[in-house]
């Protein structure tokens, strides 16, 4: 599991997550709107490639998502 984490007005809030949860194929991520968890982006394969594809896309798309996440707030 994957979490992007954001501290504002001194507490700490979910933005992202990503789980494999259901299956070790079966892969979710999870937007937040506000503190409200959505329902899951559903895709397959291998738990190496979608680690890394998790890593890939927060560090290059972190800022990105924490502005999407803070225009919900």
């Amino acid at each position: 599991m994957s979490v992007l984490l954001v501290e504002r007005d001194g507490a700490t809030h979910t933005v992202r997550t990503f789980d494999n949860a259901h299956a070790p194929e079966e892969h979710h991520e999870h937007r937040y709107i506000g503190s409200a968890k959505q329902a899951p982006i559903v895709t397959h394969g291998s738990v190496n490639d979608a680690m890394h594809a998790v890593e890939i896309k927060l560090r290059e798309g972190w800022s990105d998502i924490v502005r999407s996440w803070e225009n919900t707030r």
